[in-house]
């Protein structure tokens, strides 16, 4: 018994001492965790809350931000040298309603009260978030945290919940989690043991947040920096957009003026693109999705939050390939542009850009002059009073 005991001890301190080093450790307040565009982090309620400070200012995406990250025109190394911190939140598969989740979560945390949502026309598909994306990338914590959120209605909440149940059917545990927060943390409606129960789990997400994230920030190289520089160290922009056009023109010559790899590896079904999307009319103009950004322009609303939407075009040669109508395209613009200013919500149009040549890394990914203008709106907006 006394072996046992003093095991159980050894245990609980070397675990307690464990759990205070990790969550020292995760807050780096660097610029180097903001840009980080990996998914652990982007789950994180405990990384992310941590390291907001005074250049932090949430900026929320998709897959573009594991594009052009061995460039100079990426915000990871754009902004190394800068007080502004982009905290990237995304990857692919994510969308507008995770992203309403995750910044009802944080909010609490936020020292600048703005955040920008990067829009992927491709995202306004006909059915929306697919349940299968939504559900890989869920994270129970950034829910518990979003219902905990006293400023984000009950409107709102009843909103994200249907969504989230229809789109989680398809994994009845983490349902059976979704439940069970609901009932204690927003509907108040719980038994005492399912208050215990819920208790509990939340430590365990907490500790599983806070190793995970911590191990991960270890295995890539985040350390503790030395905090933002004391002056601001602002990008040349025109020189930036001239470098980049430059290298476009070393790197990029096709009929797409995409990167050649990317064009090499698209050329054998080039013919079957040919006016492929000839019929669609209709292309990114309905479908729950504007519902969902709807609701994330609610949630800044109700938060305090002042938003900017980053439009961002269509590779234009290679939508006329596929034959994709441009009137449709236009209406899609259009469609965002109003949403936007029925919220007063800052704009960041890049709908005239789809022939800018060397915007693109490919299809529908920006590159090296598309990171360039992108950049400049993120740091512009941040530093806006």
């Amino acid at each position: 018994m006394k072996a046992f005991a003093a095991a159980l001890l050894l245990f609980l301190v070397t675990v307690t001492a464990c759990h205070f080093y990790i969550a020292k450790r995760i807050r780096v307040d660097n610029t180097a965790f903001s840009t980080w565009a990996r998914e652990e982090k982007s789950i994180s309620l405990m990384g992310l809350s941590a390291n907001m400070n005074e250049g932090s200012m949430p900026v929320f995406g998709s897959s573009e931000f594991q594009h052009g990250r061995d460039t100079i025109y990426h915000p990871q190394n754009l902004f190394a040298e800068t007080r502004f911190n982009p905290m990237l939140i995304g990857a692919g598969y994510y969308q507008s309603l995770g992203h309403s989740i995750t910044l009802a979560a944080i909010e609490p945390s936020m020292t600048v009260r703005k955040a920008v949502l990067i829009l992927s026309p491709q995202w306004f598909r006909k059915p929306g978030v697919l349940d299968q994306a939504y559900t890989s990338r869920f994270a129970e914590i950034l829910y518990a945290g979003m219902l905990q959120n006293p400023k984000v209605s009950e409107e709102s909440k009843a909103y994200i919940s249907e969504r989230t149940h229809k789109l989680l059917a398809i994994d009845e545990k983490t349902l059976e989690h979704v439940d069970l927060h609901e009932k204690v943390l927003w509907k108040q409606e719980s038994s005492e043991a399912e208050q215990r129960q819920e208790a509990l789990w939340n430590a365990f997400l907490k500790e599983k947040d806070l190793f995970s994230t911590s191990f991960q920030m270890i295995t890539a190289g985040i350390r503790k920096g030395s905090g933002l520089p004391s002056e601001e160290n602002e990008p040349d922009w025109s020189a930036l957009l001239a470098q980049a056009e430059k290298d476009g023109q070393a790197e990029n010559q096709n009929e797409f003026f995409i990167t050649d790899e990317t064009y090499q590896r698209l050329v054998p079904h080039l013919p079957e693109k040919k006016d492929m999307n000839a019929d669609a009319f209709k292309g990114y103009q309905y479908g729950p999705e504007f519902d969902d950004l709807r609701q994330f322009l609610t949630i800044c609303q109700e938060t305090g939050i002042e938003p900017m939407l980053v439009i961002l075009p269509v590779n234009g040669y290679y939508y006329d390939y596929t034959g994709f109508p441009k009137e449709a395209r236009e209406k899609y613009y259009q469609k965002i542009r109003d949403l936007a200013a029925e919220f007063d919500a800052k704009t960041a149009d890049f709908a005239d850009q789809e022939y800018t040549e060397y915007f693109f890394e490919d299809r529908v990914h920006i590159g090296k002059t598309g990171w360039v203008m992108v950049n400049e709106s993120l740091y512009e907006f941040y530093k806006q009073d």
